[in-house]
């Protein structure tokens, strides 16, 4: 048995065989639709959140309590926790995780990813595998934080509407994404959104993908992985571009109330 296992959201793109095999416990985000609220998890979620925001119904997520948190640190096999939050700036969720390891009977941890999504996914990666591996709190702890320093995610947006009226992005940075074009390409590293270009094709986007992969992985990364939001033909024309790729993963449908049909991306753990 792990001497450290670690919890996040299930807003993070992970795919579910390593969940599975690295014994990662999900807690789930509560997405509101029109008529229902279901879980983070719901597999025909994602194309029923497309249809109700390109209908304009409104599409709310909820971040998982306190006592979410504390129940996934308490039933835990392993007799410590590390749990790992997005960014702190783009959702409430580090606040309630680092509460709930107060309360907590077991030694836990809460470590603001300073990312969301797909980066986080690497995040919770590096520290899961490491736990599996039998290292202790402190490494696990030291792994984490060090991947949170070094992730990178670059992703494009088919439109703006979504995401400006979650207000998760500072208004400056979506004004500036809008001055010369439709799809905007983002980049998400520090707790911080950097616009980055602006196009109208989906190939001049993916190609802006590109350009920042090459620039910020010297090499081939220590992990990568392609996202995509309801578009999987445009992921694999981006996995195709980047080369070798860890995983492609559907957006999380807590995310995709944000974002919107459309979104794809790339996130990758530059070697140190």
């Amino acid at each position: 048995m792990v001497r450290v296992s670690l919890v996040t959201d299930s807003s993070t793109c992970l795919p579910d065989s390593a969940v599975e095999r690295l014994g990662i416990r999900l807690v789930p985000v509560t997405v509101q639709v029109p008529g229902a609220e279901r879980r983070d998890d719901a597999g025909q979620l994602p194309g029923r959140i497309s249809e109700a925001i390109e209908q304009d119904q409104l599409v709310r997520s909820a971040h998982p309590f306190i006592t979410d948190y504390l129940a996934a640190i308490e039933d835990s096999d392993a007799g410590q926790v590390v749990v790992v939050t997005p960014a702190m700036e783009f959702a409430g969720m580090y606040r309630n995780a680092s509460l709930a390891t107060e309360l907590a009977a077991k030694v836990a941890v809460a470590i603001d990813s300073r990312t969301a999504a797909a980066g986080q996914a690497l995040v919770v990666l590096a520290g899961a595998e490491a736990a599996a591996a039998g290292a202790g709190l402190d490494e696990v702890v030291r792994v984490v934080e060090d991947a949170s320093r070094r992730v990178d995610l670059v992703a494009s947006l088919e439109t703006l509407v979504p995401i400006r009226r979650s207000h998760r992005v500072p208004d400056f940075a979506l004004r500036a994404a809008e001055l010369e074009g439709m799809r905007s390409v983002f980049r998400m590293r520090g707790g911080a959104v950097e616009p980055l270009d602006a196009s109208a094709t989906t190939e001049h986007a993916l190609q802006t993908i590109l350009k920042e992969w090459d620039a910020g992985t010297a090499g081939r990364p220590e992990r990568a992985t392609v996202f995509h939001a309801d578009c999987a033909e445009v992921a694999t024309r981006l996995s195709e571009l980047l080369g070798e790729v860890d995983f492609v993963s559907g957006f999380s449908p807590a995310m995709q109330v944000h974002t919107g049909r459309g979104v794809v991306g790339a996130a990758w753990l530059p070697r140190p």
